[in-house]
């Protein structure tokens, strides 16, 4: 996230419950889609567009709330492959349906 120059940032950090019927549990909202996207990608860039991309899925679909949906941009190198990825190796992420 990022703040004007000279002010305070603010972050809320918010928890929904996911899964269906007794299988819901409470998580993070911003590490449930991070943890669920890292697979598909390579760089810092490509994982905020994934992120975004099952953010969106989900609201439409009405498994998240507007008010859950978080919302998220890359500071810096977009293009810095993630640890475990080698260089280069970035793979391009699809549409969610």
């Amino acid at each position: 996230m990022e703040s004007p120059a000279g002010a305070a940032l603010t972050c809320q950090a918010r928890n929904y419950l996911f899964g269906w019927g007794r299988g819901l549990q409470e998580r993070g909202v911003i590490s449930y889609y991070a943890a669920q996207t890292l697979p598909e990608v390579a760089t810092v860039a490509d994982w905020a567009s994934a992120i975004a991309l099952a953010v969106a899925a989900d609201a439409r679909s009405g498994r998240l709330p507007r008010t859950h949906r978080p919302l998220l941009q890359v500071i810096g190198d977009g293009g810095r492959p993630l640890p475990g990825h080698p260089a280069g190796a970035a793979r391009a992420i699809s549409a969610a349906p």
